[in-house]
């Protein structure tokens, strides 16, 4: 098995250490030729991960490129640079692993899009729930049919941030919708497609004085019913009352916490429970089940070798992404 050399640009974005480190650790695919801060990336963040990135080594960017057999780059600056840099990887003829969503400005990023389509190298987007196992089972489930038509999807991801992270949303149109919320939207996208009214609803809580959107909440209409995107960044207790509930005129699935840490020391650390409802007994509990210990990263940047080598064709395509990224923009309040 051929590996694939690649570098990280940037630090900034919160993924970054975690996409360094699985790459690191699945030294049979990677080879790291080292990374780069662009003019944003802040020391503090850096120091706060510096043990991802030891011995691997820092780059300018002119050096990153002139690295001999460069094939990909994983783009891991602030969200407002991603664009930014990716087109840039993508001009030096590279397989691009961009973190998500995308900038803010969605010609911006549908250009970058085209020319890395164009470019023909591969391409993806570092949504971490799309190599959920338990999302990834909802998925097979409905392509088979098992849940009927659906109806509407319920899906919340909370946390509970500083003051300092929660004003730094406002850097972003619609704070938490665009931060978080986007791996939501892209799960209602895949399973309902495009709505006919999207209803964004993002506001400040106002604790601590914030004035940032840290609390984001968009409506969806469809044909069969409405489905919301939640996402909050004030709630005690947030992160495992995540939860992706798809109702179905068959069956309803209900993955609740979407996941969670399980006390280990090894990489494998996430769990996922999940239950499937199909009676019309209220009563009825369901099948409940929980996800063999995955890791968030390690199945995604696996995906992103096999795209960069061609063995298999990216599940979401440039015109997916491109969809996305504006319906993600109208649950911001961004557009129309």
């Amino acid at each position: 098995m051929k590996k694939l050399k690649v570098i990280q640009i940037g630090t900034e974005h919160d993924h970054a250490s975690s996409a360094m480190g699985s790459i690191r650790r699945q030294e049979d695919l990677f080879e790291v030729a080292g990374f780069v801060m662009p003019e944003d990336d802040t020391t503090s963040v850096y120091e706060g991960a510096k043990k991802a990135y030891e011995g691997v080594p820092l780059l300018s960017l002119e050096e990153a490129f002139a690295v001999e057999g460069l094939e990909g780059a994983v783009i891991e600056t602030s969200d407002k640079l991603l664009v930014k840099y990716a087109r840039k990887a993508v001009a030096q003829g590279l397989a691009v692993q961009m973190d998500k969503p995308g900038g803010g400005d969605a010609d911006e990023f549908d250009l970058m899009a085209d020319e890395a389509e164009k470019g023909g190298k591969g391409f993806q987007l570092g949504y971490m729930y799309r190599f959920n196992p338990a999302i990834l089972g909802l998925y097979d489930a409905v392509k088979k049919g098992e849940l009927g038509d659906i109806l509407y999807v319920n899906a919340e991801m909370n946390c509970i941030h500083k003051p300092e992270k929660r004003a730094w949303l406002a850097d972003y149109p619609g704070g938490m919708m665009h931060f978080l919320g986007c791996h939501l939207v892209d799960i209602i996208f895949r399973l309902q497609g495009e709505p006919e009214e999207v209803f964004a609803m993002n506001q400040p809580s106002g604790l601590d004085g914030v004035k940032a959107d840290d609390e984001g909440f968009a409506v969806f209409r469809y044909p069969s019913g409405v489905s919301f995107a939640r996402t909050t960044a004030v709630e005690k207790g947030g992160f495992m009352r995540r939860q992706i509930v798809v109702v179905g005129s068959k069956a309803t699935w209900e993955i609740n916490p979407t996941e969670y840490y399980r006390k280990t020391d090894d990489e494998k650390g996430l769990l996922t429970d999940f239950t499937v409802r199909t009676s019309d007994d209220w009563n009825d509990a369901g099948v409940k089940k929980t996800t063999e210990p995955y890791n968030r990263y390690d199945a995604m940047l696996r995906s992103f070798y096999e795209i960069a080598r061609g063995e298999k064709i990216n599940d979401y395509g440039i015109d997916y992404e491109k969809k996305l990224y504006r319906l993600l923009l109208k649950a911001c309040g961004k557009e129309r």
